[in-house]
């Protein structure tokens, strides 16, 4: 008996030491598996990556990448051992489920890494961020973003600049214009404390900024809300002050809210991109501009259509080799009881809706008055014509005048039309057709 007992004494003194080395064998194996499993990962995706450069566009590459990160983690389910497993495992799990969109497995892959992290690493808190952002988890992402908070570091400003971005190309994709503006504002706000400026990025920012608060105005002019537009507008002229399209948007609504500012804005594109401009709305706004001046007791410096007649006293079409230049000679009378001491005449050719040339002449000075009942100015002779060049194009032309004594108040007076006649007998001295 005293016998047996030695033996079992001495088998489980014997067993010990195979049952750790069959432990270590197995967390060997494990780890083995995994860096396998990573290094055929690695050495695949970079014979990919190798082919995707030569052959395949930017989507293809997406599209491969994707199709292969499915293929390994359909394979083995590596998040139930991340555990155990250090920082740079976890966020290289967390890249591959990532790649293959399964957001939800690499979002706990990089929770592990973010708790594994060291400080001054921020990488780990950017991956969370932009996969909870992914899956539009905005206040778990805004936590994450919020939880660190030592703006001197170079890393942090970094990370913050780049999730703010990826969470306002988020909303943004999601038709949220207004929230996006503001998540790129804050992108720029952490861009703007780096001393060294990268203009693409600087500017690609901006853009976005600019981009987010037009499409948001969009949206609230469509509602009626003009105040709320014009905000907007006013935000991203701030980061694009030159841009056309802000202008001209700020222009039209302010033709309802404000015309004077609605003409202020409209003149300087007049003179760079006339073509653009919708004529219409620019003369309703001038004509309420004018209107809001008489209530202001301004009107001394508006010229009203009834105020002033337009005598046309020559018309001439003359061709010079291959194209016309059109000649005309106007007189204007001055019918108001009051009299005129400025005047200016704005004689523009249009082209359907197109303006082409712009020629404008003051035609009343002090010195030289335009007295009242019945006062008229010298013939003010005008050459237009540089942008005429056949007779088919000229049939298509019309002349607008326009009177003022300050530039912010301009009537539309008359506008003429070329006579058939004139062109298809080139005549001179034929008297211009008016639409009334």
């Amino acid at each position: 008996m005293i016998k047996d007992n030695d033996n079992k004494k001495n088998r489980v003194n014997f067993d010990a030491p195979k049952n750790i080395i069959i432990g270590y064998g197995k967390t060997i194996g494990v780890s083995f598996l995994v860096a396998l499993v990573f290094t055929i990962f690695l050495t695949i995706h970079a014979r990919h990556e190798m082919i995707k450069n030569l052959y395949v566009s930017e989507t293809e590459k997406q599209r491969i990448d994707e199709q292969l990160a499915k293929q390994i983690v359909e394979e083995s389910d590596l998040t139930s051992k991340l555990l155990t497993k250090n920082y740079a495992i976890c966020m290289q799990v967390g890249q591959l489920y990532e790649t293959a969109k399964d957001y939800k497995s690499a979002q706990v892959a990089y929770e592990i890494a973010v708790e594994r992290a060291k400080n001054g690493m921020y990488m780990p808190y950017y991956k969370l961020a932009h996969i909870l952002i992914a899956q539009e988890k905005f206040e778990e992402a805004e936590a994450i973003i919020n939880s660190v908070t030592d703006i001197k570091n170079k890393n942090l400003i970094k990370f913050k600049t780049k999730v703010y971005i990826d969470e306002g190309d988020k909303y943004y994709s999601l038709g949220k214009f207004l929230k996006a503006a503001r998540s790129y504002e804050k992108a720029k706000y952490y861009y703007d404390r780096f001393t060294k400026k990268d203009k693409v990025i600087d500017n690609s920012i901006k853009k976005r900024i600019v981009n987010s608060y037009s499409q948001a105005a969009t949206i609230v002019v469509q509602e009626g809300y003009n105040s709320d537009a014009v905000n907007f507008l006013h935000k991203a002229e701030k980061y694009a002050p030159d841009d056309f399209h802000i202008k001209y948007k700020l222009a039209i609504i302010y033709s309802d809210l404000d015309p004077i500012k609605s003409v202020e804005y409209f003149e300087p594109l007049l003179k760079k991109m006339p073509q653009y401009i919708d004529y219409s709305t620019y003369n309703k706004a001038l004509l309420k501009a004018s209107n809001i001046a008489e209530l202001q007791g301004q009107n001394t410096k508006v010229v009203y259509k009834n105020d002033v007649n337009v005598n046309v006293e020559y018309f001439n079409i003359k061709k010079v080799l291959f194209r016309y230049n059109l000649l005309a000679g106007y007189k204007f009378i001055n019918v108001s009881n009051l009299d005129i001491n400025k005047m200016y005449a704005e004689f523009v050719l249009k082209q359907g809706d197109n303006i082409k040339e712009t020629v404008v002449v003051q035609c009343v000075k002090k010195s030289n008055p335009l007295y009242s009942n019945g006062g008229e100015t010298d013939t003010i002779d005008i050459k237009l014509g540089k942008n005429i060049f056949t007779k088919k194009e000229l049939s298509q032309y019309k002349i607008e005048i326009y009177l003022y004594k300050d530039e912010k108040f301009k009537t539309l007076v008359e506008t003429f039309v070329i006579p058939q006649k004139s062109i298809k007998n080139m005549k001179t001295d034929v008297p211009l057709n008016i639409i009334e």
